[in-house]
């Protein structure tokens, strides 16, 4: 009986045991591809599948068991011939690449634009350890449809030049009304005789229409002068002519300032001895060749 229990017991030690080990043991599966399943708009040139799994591949053993489990396809079933490259980085990463050396660069054998593939990876895909993958594993992407894109971003273009001519114009007109409005409010003489024979208009008619524009300029003015910061009675002036020019500067004493910086005096210092060093110069003839005498 108590040999029967030791038995029993080592018996459930070990199920335990291996039952332990078993939910530990992490299965061989991919974490990660890129593209991922269902991607869309993807590059037709140079197309691959970057696979990342949670076990180390590409041993010697493990190339020689993997080079026929995987493939591309489209969306016929047509299969493109590939090839796999392990990374010596990163031992848990692989590319799957179409061979472009075997396939045609144009025509219907090339890879095409706007049309789904397919990378199947067989469950048969082993691991460094020997494990496989167990079932197949599909990335299904699309490619980019160029002539779309190409429309799109020649749209996009004209639409950029176009708005930067319209924009331009518009400034461009905005800055000729505004150069009109101001020479329509500064005009000093206006003869409104000359504008209704010019026109055919009646005189009052002109009239009219000229205090009409001349209030909208400068409405427009006083408007464009809040933003500045102008206050009406600064632009009253100027356009009154209450703003003046001075021809000279002058000095604060003619304000009657008492205060003196003393640069006239060292000016006036400096030119003395200046004029002095001339003299000096010119007395002793300094600088000049001496006139040959006449045999």
């Amino acid at each position: 009986m108590k040999r029967s229990g030791r038995i029993v017991g080592l018996t459930l030690l070990i199920v335990m045991l291996a039952t332990m080990f078993s939910f530990g043991a992490e299965t061989f599966r991919i974490t990660n591809t890129e593209p991922k399943n269902g991607a869309e708009n993807t590059t037709k040139d140079n197309m691959c599948v970057k696979v990342f799994f949670n076990k180390p591949v590409g041993n010697d053993r493990s190339k020689a068991a993997n080079k026929d489990a995987f493939r591309i396809t489209n969306e016929s079933g047509k299969e493109f011939p590939t090839r796999i490259i392990y990374s010596s980085k990163n031992s848990k990463y692989a590319l799957i690449i179409i061979d472009t050396t075997k396939v045609a660069q144009t025509g219907k054998g090339a890879i095409q634009d706007n049309t789904k593939y397919t990378c199947t990876i067989s469950g048969d895909f082993r691991a460094n350890d020997g494990e496989k993958l167990g079932k197949d594993t599909k990335i299904t992407f699309k490619t980019m449809n160029q002539k779309v894109y190409t429309i799109g971003y020649t749209v996009m273009m004209f639409l950029m030049f176009g708005g930067m001519m319209v924009f331009s114009t518009t400034q461009m007109k905005k800055k000729d009304e505004e150069k009109k409005d101001e020479e329509l409010i500064h005009e000093k003489t206006f003869n409104p005789y000359k504008e209704a024979k010019k026109t055919g208009k009646s005189v009052e008619q002109v009239l009219k229409e000229h205090d009409a524009e001349l209030e909208k300029a400068r409405k427009k003015e006083a408007k464009k002068n809040r933003r500045r910061g102008i206050s009406p009675e600064d632009t009253e002036d100027r356009r009154h002519g209450n703003a003046y020019r001075v021809s000279r500067p002058r000095p604060i004493r003619e304000a009657g300032s008492t205060f003196r910086t003393g640069r006239k005096a060292q000016y006036e210092a400096k030119a003395a001895e200046e004029a002095a060093k001339r003299a000096e110069l010119k007395a002793t003839n300094y600088g000049k060749n001496p006139k040959a005498k006449k045999k």
